[in-house]
């Protein structure tokens, strides 16, 4: 084991974090494996990661034998579709060690906020099944609740929402007076219910509270939630062992997280700063370092910068002191092309415990010289152009050249009048490296429109849970935005006419969730 890694364990950590700058890099996600089971050696038993903490839980039905099979999809963000992720899971399974899976996650992202219904239903199954209809009623429509970029259309601080968060508050007391009647393993699994419909439920809050700094407070509470799953952990496993958490930079550094977001500059507490405030010295945490990534397209760091002077250690780990001692350097400015990408702060530098280093990610750079053909791109035109004909229809596309991130050059996005707050379709031409790939948009001349056709269009048409999502003219779930009720289709040609009249669906219902939110006022 790295002598760096040695040093942090000789202060016994109940949770060590692990990040990485980058969910597109699977190089870390290597370590994280190697990384895991050489603290299994040393007493670990359990491994928490970036994915929601409740679909986790049959991941771990299938760690532990309970069921003989599991999905790549019980993983959310699209996690599963990562090699290391997978890797992960077998190797589990097949340790002599009885080892726990955990997400400590939450089902939100900043453009992504489910219903609470699923969870609320469970948590009711545990305590109170009399209480389900009235409450089922009370949440009214899905569809409602995934409105996100809209503050004035959102259900955060409707009287409804006002009173989940009270009958779920008395659904968790209920919980606890149930406990002598239920095994432990089901009132964590309700609990972790519990905790979920309430941070949803004060994410939807914030949701419906617009400012400057509305984005900023989803995120905190995404990063609070994170911590309380933590902390709920390991209460779980405090007689077991310790915990390895990985997840990225931004959520286990012990400094405010910041990002960039559009015109918007984002800071929030990062769950890290939480759980080193609780924890104090039971929490260590690594933070993940990257030279070059050519596949990202991202060179040797310059030589002022802090990756660089990382580089010149040739360690793996680097502990904390020795990387402050080497480093008179700056922040990476200006040479990172790709936005899933977060280099080296100041603030990281002073705070982190130590750091894994990779000098040079393996993976192929892509071609400079590479252009979308002409066939794929007359494609996205003659889609773009059959969508942007329908009523009221406002069509942004992606100049190549642009500041918007490569990924998106060369994309067509189409919204009903002039508010862009949600897109009804999408015409695609390219992967998003580490989180949108399962489509195999690389392939020569193909191209994906995606279609908001709502839940209940979207239940109607898929029930299996296993997809091809590479498959040509084929109508399937979104490969990440399913979940809220996002079709696609690869070249339909097929099955255009079908595909016409879901484009006529989409484009209806974004009509009606215009009309819903009323007239937009300036100001």
């Amino acid at each position: 084991m790295d002598t760096a890694l040695e040093a942090l364990l000789e202060n016994s950590p109940t949770v060590l974090a692990l990040g990485e700058p980058s969910h597109a890099v699977p190089a870390f996600q290597e370590q994280r494996n190697e990384v895991f089971a050489e603290l299994v050696e040393r007493g670990f038993r359990s491994i928490a990661l970036e994915t929601d903490r409740i679909a986790a839980i049959a991941i771990d039905d299938y760690v532990n034998g309970r069921t003989d099979s599991w999905s790549p999809d019980a993983f959310s963000h699209n996690w599963g579709a990562l090699e290391g992720n997978r890797e992960l899971v077998e190797w589990m399974r097949s340790s002599e060690q009885p080892l726990t899976f955990y997400g400590m996650d939450a089902v939100t992202e900043t453009v992504t906020a489910p219903s609470p219904r699923p969870y609320l239903r469970e948590l009711c199954e545990y305590v109170a099944p009399e209480r389900w209809g009235a409450l089922d009623e009370l949440l009214g429509d899905d569809e409602p609740w995934d409105e996100v970029f809209d503050p004035s259309a959102s259900l955060g601080n409707s009287p409804q929402a006002v009173q989940l968060r009270a009958a779920t508050d008395d659904l968790i007391g209920a919980l606890y007076v149930a406990a002598p009647r239920l095994t432990a393993r089901d009132w964590y699994r309700a609990r972790a219910c519990g905790t979920a419909v309430l941070n949803l439920l004060r994410y939807h809050a914030q949701v419906a509270i617009d400012g400057p700094d509305r984005l900023s407070r989803m995120s905190a509470v995404r990063d609070a939630w994170m911590a309380q799953n933590m902390l709920e952990i390991r209460m779980i496993e405090q007689h077991r062992g310790p915990t390895l958490l990985h997840a990225h930079n931004r959520h286990v550094q012990r400094n405010p997280s910041r990002m960039t977001m559009g015109a918007e500059e984002l800071e929030w507490a990062s769950a890290g700063s939480i759980l080193s405030a609780l924890l104090g010295d039971r929490y260590a945490v690594v933070l993940g370092s990257l030279g070059a990534a050519p596949a990202l397209r991202l060179a040797a760091p310059p030589v002022t910068t802090y990756e660089h002077a990382l580089d010149a250690l040739s360690q793996r780990f680097i502990s904390g002191a020795a990387a402050r001692e080497a480093t008179v350097a700056s922040e990476r400015r200006g040479d990172v092309p790709n936005q899933m990408h977060f280099p080296l702060e100041a603030e990281d530098l002073a705070s982190a415990d130590a750091f894994l280093h990779i000098a040079v990610a393996p993976g192929e750079a892509p071609d400079p010289n590479e252009t979308v053909s002409e066939m794929a791109a007359n494609r996205a035109g003659g889609l773009a152009g059959l969508i942007s004909r329908l009523p009221d229809v406002k069509q942004l596309y992606v100049e190549y050249g642009s500041e918007a991130p490569e990924s998106n050059w060369g994309n067509y996005f189409f919204y009903v009048g002039d508010d862009q707050y949600q897109p009804f379709a999408t015409v695609v031409i390219r992967n998003m490296p580490g989180f949108d790939e399962e489509s195999q948009l690389d392939r020569p001349d193909v191209v994906r429109l995606n279609l908001h056709v709502g839940r209940a269009e979207f239940q109607r048409r898929f029930s299996q849970d296993s997809f091809d999502y590479s498959a040509i003219d084929e109508i399937l779930p979104h490969p990440v935005y399913a979940a809220q009720g996002w079709i696609c289709v690869l070249n339909p040609e097929r099955t255009f006419d079908e595909v016409n009249q879901l484009i006529g669906l989409a484009h209806a219902n974004a009509v009606a969730r215009r009309e819903r939110r009323g007239p937009r006022t300036a100001g």
